[in-house]
């Protein structure tokens, strides 16, 4: 479940149909691209992708959801459908950071510099050099990032320029984390609200 990326997307991976095929199982997930601001409409999409699939909702082991950082409303939708499900079903949930998604979907080059607009003229930056990708504690100015990427003489791919659907790496990312599920949720939004920022956390808040 991806609902927070610029390219929001619900994304199936059938074990057993897939048995025997390539293993880049990515490339043979079943998609269903969302609308933005899809909240609603989230149960509506996963009955379509089912039904393409030959599946019910029963049938569904594991789930993994986007956790950001991204979109803070999309990132709420997601999460708490995702949470729900799983609940309701007695499944694992598994929450993917979007940095490691997108990093399952782009693989190469090896060093390569990822940003994601933040709002307010900065963005998410997230370093990939080899096997490590490390995200930026908190978000920077868009030219700071360039330049960053610039003295470290890397490219840069711009996620809100160029959209990557992230929900079959996602899925498969989901699968290849069968032993490390989690039952919390966390909303990586990646910065404090408008709010908190002006005026200072709520009195007795966090």
């Amino acid at each position: 479940i991806d609902t927070a990326s610029p390219a929001p997307a619900l994304a199936l991976l059938d074990e057993e149909r897939k048995a025997g095929q390539a293993e880049n199982m990515v490339l043979d997930a079943e998609v269903e691209p969302l609308p933005l601001n899809v909240a609603e409409a989230l149960p509506l999409h996963l009955g379509g992708l089912l039904d393409r699939a030959g599946l019910r909702l029963k049938d569904v082991e594991r789930i993994a959801v986007l956790s950001g950082p991204g979109s803070f409303t999309g990132l709420r939708a997601g999460t708490a459908f995702g949470r729900g499900l799983a609940r309701a079903l007695e499944i694992p949930l598994v929450l993917i950071p979007t940095f490691e998604a997108v990093s399952a979907a782009i693989p190469v080059p090896g060093f390569l510099d990822f940003v994601l607009d933040a709002g307010r003229g900065e963005v998410h930056l997230a370093e990939r050099r080899g096997q490590q990708i490390q995200l930026l504690p908190r978000p920077i100015p868009r030219a700071e990032a360039l330049e960053r990427a610039r003295h470290a003489g890397v490219s840069v791919r711009d996620l809100d320029a160029d959209p990557l659907v992230l929900a079959p790496a996602l899925a498969r990312l989901g699968r290849e984390n069968a032993a490390n599920p989690t039952e919390a949720v966390f909303l990586a939004y990646g910065r404090r609200s408008a709010a908190e920022e002006k005026f200072g956390p709520a009195e007795g808040g966090s």
